[in-house]
């Protein structure tokens, strides 16, 4: 669980795993002038754009060193230095230090086994539905929303208060 009880509208951050998180998990080969090929939700690049201008920073958090991933988040004006990294730890603090917030006052949104240490070290550790059973079992949240089922936007509305109202 989370360092600290947080609520979705006190989310001063936003980090996300790529790979199963902003996408289904699954992967195309694009022959070699394309690389790898993942597909995107667009609404939840809206999302990621509306926290964005709402205040809350938003930083990819991902070990995926695609260019695919690369270029949506580029494409996203997003800030990509935590895009392929090997230990998503080190890249918490760094990227507390980076912007002045505490790790407490951040969400994290993942899927892999791995992502439930980040869990434990955030304020609020989100796990999309269909995630590992270890990041599950580690998350202050598991999300109805499915890997690359828009949970983005699922985050979005339980920050404003709106998630399950129609």
């Amino acid at each position: 669980m989370g360092v600290e009880d947080l609520d979705f509208a006190d989310i001063e951050l936003l980090a996300f795993d790529i790979d199963g998180t902003l996408t289904d998990a699954t992967t195309w080969w694009g022959g070699q002038e394309r690389g790898w090929l993942q597909r995107y939700s667009v609404r939840d690049g809206e999302s990621l754009l509306r926290l964005r201008a709402a205040g809350v920073v938003v930083v990819p958090l991902s070990r995926n060193k695609t260019d695919a991933a690369r270029q949506r988040m580029k494409g996203l004006k997003m800030e990509t230095r935590w895009v392929g990294v090997s230990d998503k730890l080190a890249a918490v603090d760094e990227i507390a230090a980076e912007y002045g917030i505490a790790p407490q006052k951040m969400c994290y949104v993942g899927d892999g086994a791995e992502d439930g240490h980040v869990f434990e070290r955030v304020g609020l550790g989100c796990a999309v539905a269909d995630a590992h059973p270890d990041a599950l079992e580690r998350a202050d949240v598991v999300l109805d929303a499915a890997g690359g089922q828009r949970a983005i936007e699922e985050i979005e509305l339980r920050r404003a208060g709106r998630w399950g109202t129609r």
